[in-house]
Order: structure tokens, then sequence, then C-alpha cells
């Protein structure tokens, strides 16, 4: 009898603890998914599964549940689950393009989902949604429609309907949908990832974008640009691919050329000892534009070169590769 009894008891103090634990991981679903979707809109249909995740690296896994396999069946392919995301907290040393190859996605799909447009900018910590499907998260603009994207894309318009629970036409502006195997253009990629000019020279720096002390006169003023030591007469080459828009001389940047690029870009190579380009002329990496010198408002040989965005300056560093 008290053996029977003390049976009992162990099975009840069993049952309560997985009890519990089944209340502790509700909480937790409840907890972390409120939080992503205060975050962001996700796409119709969409389940942020979360649940505990491995101690090490911070992953919270998906929630879907593993079926116990059957060895019968184990040969056969593995159900549609739908489009749901892991939840990936960011560990010192990760690259984007490392977590979407661990995962065995694409990257597109990871910075599409997350919204993010400069890869660089990832930090230690933060929480990535990492969906369980390649391809793109798209924001709708007036006058899609489904068979539009998917010509556009080249991919399935009824996995789109499938995949985001979509039943008429046309789409409401500003819904987000995802794109089941989209990519984006490898220009986008670039840009994401920062990847978009090449070193116009190979030097040393010797001035950094932003504030600094003028060189001649001591006054706080605003470097536009970032100035790169060498030789004089060294071979100075586009930056990217693009065509001239400018070339010329002022008091300031000396011989310059100002080179237009995609998406609004463009670069301008100041102090050159000469130019070897004209107006309206495509160049590509490869080409010589001019030679290091030091013309204009210089303390010595070297290359200003300074980056624009729709006609606003940005760090260089920040887009050179």
């Amino acid at each position: 009898m008290k053996r029977r009894r003390a049976a009992s008891t162990g099975t009840e103090l069993i049952e309560r603890i997985a009890r519990a634990r089944v209340l502790v991981a509700t909480a937790a679903v409840f907890i972390f998914g409120f939080s992503f979707i205060a975050s962001g809109q996700p796409p119709a249909g969409l389940i942020g599964a979360v649940s505990q995740g491995s101690a090490d690296m911070g992953m919270l896994q998906d929630g879907a549940g593993m079926a116990e396999m059957d060895p019968m069946t184990a040969i056969a392919p593995p159900p549609d689950e739908g489009l749901y995301y892991t939840v990936y907290q960011v560990a010192k040393g990760d690259t984007i393009s490392e977590i979407a190859s661990n995962f065995g996605v694409t990257t597109d799909s990871i910075v599409t989902f997350n919204g993010i447009t400069n890869a660089r900018t990832l930090s230690i910590g933060k929480f990535l949604k990492v969906p369980n499907i390649n391809g793109i998260l798209y924001s709708a603009k007036v006058g899609d429609s489904v068979d539009a994207l998917a010509a556009s894309y080249d991919i399935s318009a009824d996995r789109i309907k499938d995949i985001n629970h979509l039943d008429e036409e046309p789409l409401t502006a500003g819904i987000k949908i995802f794109l089941p195997d989209a990519r984006l253009s490898s220009w986008a990629l670039r840009e994401i990832s920062g990847d978009l000019f090449t070193w116009p020279i190979r030097g040393w720096i010797t001035s950094w974008y932003g504030w600094r002390n003028d060189p001649f006169t001591g006054a706080r003023t605003f470097h536009t640009g970032i100035d790169i030591g060498s030789s004089s007469g060294v071979p100075v080459h586009a930056a990217m691919e693009g065509v001239v828009r400018a070339t010329g001389y002022s008091t300031t940047s000396g011989n310059y050329v100002l080179i237009a690029h995609h998406s609004g870009y463009s670069s301008l190579y100041a102090h050159l000892e000469r130019i070897d380009v004209k107006p309206g002329r495509t160049v590509s990496t490869a080409t010589v534009i001019g030679a290091v010198g030091t013309t204009g408002y210089s303390t010595g040989p070297h290359l200003h070169f300074t980056v624009s965005k729709n006609g606003r300056t940005l760090n260089p560093m920040t887009v050179l590769r």
C-alpha cells in the first residue's frame, strides 16, 4: 500500500511539473509573439513561432511542433507548413549571409523580412525574424496585382495567393505580402550590403569624412569626403560604373571629375593632376579617369573622394568594399 501511494505521489509530481512547463512555454509564446507583432505588421497568415532556444546561440526555435516520425513514412516529402519565422538573436561575429546560410534561406529573405537597409549596422543582441521560406517581404503599391508581381519576379501567382491567404485582387496599397522564391536585384543587394564602390586608388587615409580643423586656417569645417594619400601621377579609377556628368577646375577642388551612378548615387574625384575623361562617357571600375595631383585647395598629393546619394553626401567608408 505504501509503495502504491509513493508511486502515485511521484506520478502526480511529474504531472504537475509537466503542466508547469507547458504554462511557462505558453507564456513565452505569448510574450515574444506580442513583442514581435508590436514591432511591425507581418504578412497575412504569418505565424511568429517561438519557444525556448539554444543557450549559446540565443535562438528561439519555431513553435510548429515536431510530430513523431513514422519510420514507414520517413521517405515521404514533408507537408507544406505555410509561412512562419524563427527568431534569432545576433551573436558576436555574425553576418547576415552566414545567418541565412545556417538557416538555409537567402540573404534577400532576412533583409526584407526585417527591413534592413544597411547590413553593416547589424548589432550584437538584435533579434531577427528568419522566415522558413525563400522569398522577399514586399509592400504593395497602388495598382499592384498578384499576377503582375508574379510576372515581374518570375514566380507563381497561385503560390503568392496560397502563402498570403489572398482571395481577390487588386492588392491594397501598403499591405505587406510575402513573395515566395522572389529575389532582390543584384544592385539592391549591393546597396544593402554596402559593397557599392571600389577604392579609386590604393593609399592611406589622411582626412576622414565629417567635422575637422581646416588644414590651412584651423577653423572648424565639415569635410564632405575622405582624402586618400598617394603619390602624384598615380592612376585614378572610377569607383563604380556610371556616366561622367562633369569635369573641370575650381579653386577648392582643383581638377575634378563628377560621375553619376545608379539609384541617385554620384562620386566626386578632386585635386587631380590631369583629367582623362570627358562628360557623357560611360565608365566602369576599370576606367582610368585621371591621376592623383595636388591642384586646388590642397596641402600635398592626394585624392579627395566624395560619395553622394540624391545630392546629399554620405560617409564613403559605409559603401566602399
